[in-house]
């Protein structure tokens, strides 16, 4: 993105009243800060540790399952 559209959305930012579009434009931005293990969200780390012991005691369905299994029902739809 130029410079110029940088600051476009900026101008829309600030002149905005729409609390909404603020707190989700916050959320994006805040989601980019997080670099470690220790910055993330208390809830986020809680699910991260849950999948992985479901995944440690053989839970779950391996990805190249997963997507086999989407390629061939969504492939035949076209």
């Amino acid at each position: 993105m130029d410079l110029i559209s940088k600051y476009d959305l900026i101008e829309k930012i600030v002149h905005t009243d729409n609390e909404v579009l603020l707190h989700q434009v916050k959320h994006l931005l805040d989601e980019g800060e997080a670099e470690s293990w220790e910055d993330l969200d208390p809830a986020l780390k809680a699910s991260i540790e849950k999948g992985i012991e479901q995944s440690d005691r053989g839970e779950g369905t391996p990805h190249e399952k997963v997507m086999k299994e989407l390629r061939k029902k969504y492939s035949s739809k076209k």
